[in-house]
């Protein structure tokens, strides 16, 4: 999914891009709130990324353009060194949906963002269309994408590929999986499931490196899993440790 992160802070910028890349998504950066609203006017982002002290335009001010022009969506999270309880509130009240304080801590960036990116998902899943890991899956249109590149697939195997995208983490067995792509359950000595499973993994390029991994559970089924990277960043001078603790005046919810 595509991110717009909009921070004049290089190092910052640079430590949260390489949080946040290994997950698959999309980072757009941009050092000023003026680039920020010329983008969202033509383009489209499925999260915002705010500093607030911006050069040429606040983020407070581009958190109120977001919310008066185009809505609910994209949500809009603040990362920011202002630390005042005042300001949190005035941010969420505004619209934000969260706010994490600078210096931030690397795994809390990359877990709030996901729980952001998981709600849009959720509500576009509706329309048919599912974003997990690189890929965008089409129920309506019977396509999947990696990276932006169409791949081809039968029309069972485009079948068993939207069943378990939309069941993404869930362990299914494969009587479910039968039942629900083929209509009935397969004969226990067939091989039709697993090699159907075997041509979308390999298709479909199901690996770590695109952020899903198809696994197979001995005596259970399958499960399609999103997959956290380990992001290894060495931080210069001015950087910041992963441990580094919120202020001790936030309450434990980060806010």
């Amino acid at each position: 999914m595509r991110v717009l992160l909009v921070e004049d802070d290089i190092v910052h910028a640079e430590a949260a891009t390489k949080v946040l890349r290994p997950f698959g998504h999309e980072i757009v950066h941009l050092g000023d709130g003026e680039k920020a609203v010329r983008f969202l006017k033509s383009q489209m982002a499925d999260l915002v990324i705010l500093d607030w002290q911006l050069p040429k335009m606040s983020g407070f001010e581009v958190l109120h353009w977001i919310r008066g022009n185009l809505g609910a969506v994209p949500p809009v999270l603040f990362l920011t060194s202002k630390v005042l309880e005042v300001d949190i509130v005035l941010a969420l009240e505004a619209g934000a949906d969260d706010y994490i304080v600078k210096p931030f801590r690397f795994a809390e960036l990359g877990a709030r963002v996901n729980v952001l990116l998981r709600r849009i998902r959720q509500d576009v899943g509706q329309t048919g269309v599912v974003s997990a890991g690189a890929y965008v899956l089409s129920s309506r249109n019977r396509t999947v994408s990696l990276r932006g590149q169409p791949i081809e697939l039968t029309a069972k195997e485009f079948d068993l590929a939207a069943f378990f995208f939309n069941n993404l983490g869930k362990l299914l067995s494969r009587e479910v999986v039968s039942i629900s792509t083929w209509g009935r359950e397969l004969d226990a000595a067939s091989r039709t499931l697993d090699t159907h499973v075997y041509r979308i993994r390999q298709k479909l390029a199901l690996v770590p490196e695109n952020g899903l991994r198809l696994s197979s559970i001995y005596t259970h089924g399958y499960r399609l899993d999103e997959v956290v990277q380990e992001v290894q960043i060495k931080s210069p001078s001015r950087d910041f440790p992963a441990s580094s603790c919120h202020p001790e005046h936030l309450n434990s919810s980060g806010l």
